[in-house]
């Protein structure tokens, strides 16, 4: 979230409210740039100039609110740059390093951060993110240590997120991967892919409930990826599979950061699809009987960052269109 901004009174939008639900109180703080723009990618894929003009709009958009950063990868940042449309103001990037396959890990870290220095050099904008897959065969804590040293020099600012991967020996390995990661103290957090366009891209309930839960007792920043297009659980006849719902996904990790849940609870509610036993609204968010309050889901956020979506407005008009019935 951004600094200094106190989400406790709320945010009032003459005009613009949500199903008869104004963005103040819990509402806000749980939407708060919640959403990064990652129109670029799959399955969206909109050609640059589309992309940034869409991203525009949005911004000046009746849920510009919980619209965060525009989602590059770092190998296309110079054609970013060449398509910036007049008077689009000031840009806010999360740079994916894309990593060449055909160079060592490190070198390829260091040729993406290169692009991530000329676009800051530009005066364009801010990179206040960095996304990154772990490499197969790297150490988490390797990657960490490299990608945090590396962002020093050309994004000050900017968070580092390593995605991990959910391999044959997930249960033990994400936690571990997960402590080597917080062993930095917060310099670098985690990122999650809830989708993707193949089934096997989709993690359970039980894979993305453990990721989660571990991310909460670790106090690590956690940022969430892909498939998020809906509020609730839905499942998708073509591709013959359960998509997580961001609700569940980002209200559940609110929880568990408040220590309202623990795994096994989180597990269920990352599987539920029941809008009766879910509330958003200015008192807060709630799942049953589980509850965090505006002041705890805000201070939460540190930790459940937002998560990227190559759709802004179809999550936003499917939340606004379920608050009807919370």
């Amino acid at each position: 979230m951004s600094k200094g901004v106190d989400m406790s009174e709320g945010i009032q939008l003459p005009g613009e409210a949500v199903k008869g639900h104004l963005w103040q109180g819990g509402i806000g703080a749980f939407l708060w740039e919640l959403i990064d723009d990652a129109s670029l990618f799959p399955p969206a894929m909109l050609p640059m100039p589309l992309a940034l003009a869409q991203h525009v709009e949005h911004r000046r958009g009746p849920y510009r609110w919980a619209l965060a950063r525009f989602v590059c990868p770092a190998s296309r940042l110079q054609e970013l740059l060449l398509s910036v449309p007049p008077h689009g103001g000031s840009w806010r990037l999360s740079v994916v390093l894309d990593l060449a396959s055909d160079a060592p890990w490190g070198l390829a870290l260091e040729n993406a951060l290169g692009h991530v220095s000329q676009f800051r050099g530009s005066g364009q904008g801010e990179v206040e993110s960095l996304e990154v897959r772990l490499p197969s065969g790297v150490r988490p804590r390797e990657l960490a240590e490299a990608l945090a040293e590396g962002a020093k020099g050309v994004a000050p600012n900017a968070r580092p997120f390593i995605e991990l991967p959910f391999g044959e020996k997930w249960e033990e390995e994400i936690p571990r991967a997960l402590e080597e990661i917080a062993s930095l103290n917060g310099a670098v957090g985690a990122k999650v892919r809830c989708g993707g366009s193949r089934a096997q891209d989709f993690p359970t309930a039980a894979q993305l409930g453990r990721f989660i839960n571990n991310c909460a007792l670790l106090r690590l920043p956690l940022k969430a990826t892909a498939g998020l297009h809906h509020p609730l659980p839905y499942y998708d006849p073509v591709l013959q599979v359960r998509h997580h719902g961001f609700l569940n996904v980002v209200g559940g990790a609110l929880l568990a950061v408040n220590g309202r849940v623990e795994e096994r609870e989180l597990t269920e509610l990352l599987s539920d699809d029941s809008p009766n036993y879910f509330r958003l609204d200015a008192k807060g968010f709630s799942w049953r009987d589980r509850a965090v309050a505006p002041k705890e889901i805000e201070e939460g956020r540190k930790i459940v960052t937002c998560f990227g979506s190559c759709s802004f407005l179809e999550p936003m008009e499917g939340l606004a269109s379920l608050l009807g019935t919370l």
